[in-house]
């Protein structure tokens, strides 16, 4: 399997970004900002790493360089793995700046 930009590849990242903004959430309690803020978040984060990193997460390589074929079950774990990642990453970032910015002087 060559590595080559799909739609389906795209609503992989974008529900595993959702997963992974609320996997995030439950892991850091203190960033969590709402469930629909963080289905959102993990949305947004995964579409655009679907959008625009589709192709170099396919890349897989040997230890001499060359490009090594990809199943198509290797390919949605890889989708699947960049988007949860995407979206956990997109969350904690949102919810480390919500936090800082509600927090009072005296903390």
């Amino acid at each position: 399997m060559t590595p080559e930009w799909t739609v389906v590849n795209l609503v992989i990242q974008a529900i595993a970004g959702v997963l992974g903004a609320h996997a995030a959430a439950l892991a850091a309690y203190e960033h969590r900002f709402g469930f629909i803020g963080q289905s959102l978040v993990g949305l947004i984060a995964g579409g655009l790493g679907g959008f625009f990193l589709q192709q170099i997460v396919m890349t897989t390589v040997t230890g001499t360089g060359d490009a090594e074929p990809v199943t198509a079950l290797e390919a949605g774990v890889y989708q699947a793995v960049a988007g949860a990642a995407t979206g956990a990453v997109a969350m904690m970032v949102v919810g480390f700046i919500r936090y800082e910015m509600t927090k009072t002087p005296s903390e």
